[in-house]
């Protein structure tokens, strides 16, 4: 296990803006008031100013059709991204030998409140991530795509219409905080230096049974995937038991046809192998725009000459 130096700053991390949506806001500073996870439930956008501004997701074109008919979406826990390094407190274990009284090695996990997410993106278009999560296999002749189930469609929609969409999450009962913030790219160690920041400064590692802490921790991603501009869509458990395992995803519901600005398929693809998806999609329910992606579109330019020129 990488260690951490001692605390370089006695502030608990991150200092941040935060904007405030819904019922609360997310402090920064040593003296900020933790909100518990076990508080009433509240919604929360971190380093988001503009609520307008378009945000994108690649999702499986299968599971969007799903979410589309079921009226519902997944947002999925920690332990199942990609990343092995996504959720860095809990990998963390707390050493208080040599330093504290009785305190040996305690798993920094202990204090994380069970959280979901589903990722979205700032970036207006890459073929970087196109090619990560939509994948195009063209057949030589009739230039289709010969892997069709592993398809990718681009969905849009913005801050605003996800909370939105948070508010129907928050009805009497409702058991989570949702937070929408822009992930903060850090070389490792500095992630590191912030969760030891953290479990040095005033509240100890009890700053991570806040809905600040865990939601912060969250957001605290590898600048090896700056490229992504990741906006993350998180729900933090507020019924939290430790003694049950939680759920590895956490169905939401939504109205895809109020949440979803508009939706475009892969740009690899042909005109009629998009017209067949569209009404694959309208047959499901879904009644908004249907974008055409023209990335991979050939253009032909016209050049005025303002001289003469050889012939060839």
């Amino acid at each position: 296990m990488e260690q951490a130096d001692a605390p370089n700053d006695p502030a608990v991390m991150p200092q941040s803006e935060s904007t405030l949506a819904g019922r609360g806001s997310i402090a920064s500073g040593n003296d900020m008031e933790l909100i518990q996870v076990s508080a009433d439930p509240r919604c929360f956008v971190v380093r988001i100013a503009d609520l307008d501004q378009p945000v994108r997701r690649i999702f499986p074109m299968s599971r969007l059709i799903e979410a589309i008919g079921s009226k519902e979406m997944g947002l999925v826990a920690p332990q199942l991204w990609e990343d092995p390094r996504e959720d860095q407190p809990a990998l963390c274990m707390l050493d208080g030998r040599g330093h504290v009284e009785g305190k040996g090695q305690r798993p920094l996990s202990a204090y994380l409140a069970p959280a979901w997410a589903q990722c979205w993106s700032l970036n207006p278009g890459s073929d970087t991530l196109l090619r990560a999560y939509s994948q195009v296999r063209l057949d030589e002749k009739s230039r289709c795509n010969m892997v069709p189930e592993h398809e990718g469609v681009t969905v849009t929609t913005t801050v605003r219409h996800l909370l939105a969409a948070a508010s129907a999450w928050h009805a009497d009962g409702a058991d989570g905080h949702v937070v929408i913030g822009r992930v903060e790219y850090l070389p490792d160690k500095d992630i590191g230096q912030r969760i030891v920041n953290a479990c040095n400064g005033k509240h100890g590692p009890g700053f991570f049974c806040s809905v600040q802490g865990r939601a912060d921790s969250l957001m605290w991603k590898r600048d090896f995937f700056e490229h992504e501009r990741e906006v993350r869509l998180l729900l933090i458990d507020r019924s939290w038991k430790r003694d049950n395992p939680a759920p590895k995803v956490r169905p939401v519901r939504i109205d895809p046809n109020a949440l979803f600005t508009s939706i475009s398929f892969d740009p690899r693809l042909q005109d009629g192998e998009a017209n067949d998806r569209a009404a694959v999609f309208r047959d499901a329910g879904y009644t908004g725009d249907i974008v055409r992606d023209h990335s991979y579109q050939k253009q032909l330019y016209l050049l005025a000459m303002m001289r003469d020129w050889p012939d060839p």
